[in-house]
């Protein structure tokens, strides 16, 4: 009889575990319903924001002087007499190590973490400042410290992974860093408007950055991972509930392939991906670096239009979240068609000497804005179509690429300098206008598959094979 009845509560109890799994389950089920994806993470919202705002104030701040230069080059020329194709070497060598040093800061968070590389990069800006406070008109020191302050652009590579802690908003958060990236453009034209002792604001601005460094030890993580450390793998029931979200919250998203760094670079979407990139960048960065000498030949003798362009391109950075919409909503290939459209255009006109300056300032807006979304677009490519895992070294060997393409600037500066401005101009024009279909076949590509899976070498044997 008691045997009986110990069977019978033993029954009753394998019942009550079932209907307990099952109605745990279910509730975990009705848990989902109106979360998002954020809210599965092991990382607090507060966490989660203080990352993000400090990883925006320092990209604002250092990421991309170099592209402040035309402001400093106006300062340079009150003690010297430096030639332009002085000044545009100058300027070539940081925009090179803006791009090319980015390659070595992104293998370098994916190997030794995020503080640590990120250190290095705000040490550069340090060193870099302290030089051109010192350099007296010496265009060798000034050089050599726009190359250092150049290596700044590495705190943006380091940082930017910050996005995956957003998985419903990636494209939106990449866009926003890529808009601080701008921000800092306005940084050079700020210290020279507050004084042209550059030993004062320089040296001040040396002082901040070593501050920010202080801060970065306390802040970031020493991983490479934005999560906390342990917790960089989820477990079963967090990659479960993860898996019904997709990057705008609607749809389940498909997992990653399980692919290798060096089969991501040997994809089809990543060679032509690198192969846009690199021809958007050269006339981007020859812009920058002849824009102040072809608006003085348009009549800018006093340098409004100058400093005008220094503000429209740091305030182009507010329209930084509708890039990333537009790539959420539209996808990425329709969003570069739009970029590299925008900055065609912006070369169409820079072209037309005739017309007023007023008239320029629609071409400046249109260089910033589509500046913006180009690199904006560039690294949202990256996250949403190959991940984070490989995030650094992807994005660094494309940014180490382009940079070898770009040093092309300094003989287009130099023939521009010669009075050839407006043949470089349309020139740069054509380029881009050529280069579309790209962007067409990569709206096609995002349609069919979430994720590149086809090598770029299967991809030349197949079109091989389908003329033959």
């Amino acid at each position: 009889m008691s045997d009986a009845k110990d069977g019978d509560v033993h029954v009753d109890n394998d019942k009550v575990g079932k209907q307990s799994n099952g109605s745990s389950k279910q509730d975990s089920e009705t848990s989902l319903v109106g979360q998002t994806a954020e809210d599965h993470l092991p990382v607090s919202e507060r966490r989660r924001w203080g990352l993000f705002g400090f990883s925006f104030i320092t990209i604002s701040l250092t990421a991309g002087l170099v592209y402040g230069w035309p402001a400093l080059r106006r300062n340079v020329l009150l003690e010297t007499d430096m030639s332009e194709r002085t000044l545009g070497g100058i300027f070539t060598a940081g925009a090179w190590s803006t791009q090319g040093g980015r390659f070595l800061f992104g293998v370098g968070r994916d190997r030794f973490g995020t503080r640590s590389t990120t250190g290095i990069a705000l040490g550069s800006v340090m060193l870099g400042s302290i030089g051109v406070a010192l350099c007296d008109g010496n265009s060798i020191v000034l050089g050599i410290s726009i190359f250092a302050m150049g290596l700044g652009s590495g705190a943006q590579l380091c940082l930017q992974p910050v996005a995956g802690l957003f998985p419903t908003r990636s494209g939106t958060v990449l866009a926003s860093l890529s808009g601080a990236f701008q921000i800092s453009g306005l940084v050079f034209l700020v210290l020279t408007s507050i004084s042209d002792d550059r030993r004062y604001t320089f040296g001040a601005f040396s002082l901040l950055i070593f501050v920010l460094g202080i801060a970065a030890c306390f802040i970031l993580p020493r991983g490479s991972s934005f999560l906390p450390e342990g917790k960089a793998s989820s477990n079963d029931d967090d990659a479960e509930s993860l898996e019904s979200f997709a990057e705008d919250g609607s749809h389940p998203s498909v997992p990653a392939p399980f692919v290798t760094a060096l089969d991501q670079m040997k994809s089809l979407e990543y060679v032509t991906l690198i192969a846009w990139f690199s021809v958007c960048v050269l006339p981007l960065q020859f812009y920058v670096g002849s824009i102040g000498f072809q608006l003085e030949n348009r009549g800018d003798d006093d340098g409004f239009y100058t400093s005008l362009f220094s503000i429209i391109y740091a305030g182009a950075a507010i329209l930084a979240p509708v890039g990333g919409n537009l790539s959420d909503r539209f996808g990425l290939g329709v969003t570069q068609g739009m970029a590299t459209l925008l900055t065609a255009v912006s070369f169409l006109l820079l072209g037309f000497n005739s017309i007023s300056l007023q008239v320029h300032v629609v071409g400046l807006v249109c260089y910033s804005v589509g500046r913006l979304f180009i690199f904006g677009m560039y690294f949202s490519n990256i996250g949403k179509r190959f991940e984070y895992a490989n995030f650094g070294t992807l994005a660094g060997l494309g940014l180490l690429i382009s940079a070898v393409v770009s040093l092309l600037q300094y003989p287009l500066i130099a023939v521009a300098a010669d009075s050839h401005d407006q043949t470089v101009d349309w020139a740069c024009a054509g380029a881009l206008v050529l280069i579309l279909p790209y962007c067409a076949w990569l709206s096609r590509q995002e349609r069919q598959s979430r994720y590149p899976t086809t090598s770029f070498a299967s991809s030349v044997k197949s079109l091989r094979n389908s003329l033959s």
